[in-house]
């Protein structure tokens, strides 16, 4: 597993994967990960893009060690 030392790395990581910019992790560990979009954005994100942000998320969890 690879050491994640800093949540902005983390966050850095999954934006490079998913495409969506401006996240903000607030919790990555456990079965329920959440994050929010940071900045002012125009829209939420689309159902799908949420759920594809989510499997993002869960790959991580299992990429890195987060402890």
């Amino acid at each position: 597993m690879k050491a994640i030392v800093y949540q902005h790395e983390l966050a850095a990581e999954l934006e490079k994967r998913s495409g969506v910019t401006g996240l903000k992790l607030i919790r990555v560990k456990g079965y329920s990960p959440s994050w929010q979009l940071g900045g002012i954005r125009q829209k939420p994100l689309e159902e799908s893009a949420e759920a594809a942000l989510g499997e993002e998320v869960r790959k991580l969890q299992t990429e890195f060690d987060m402890a």
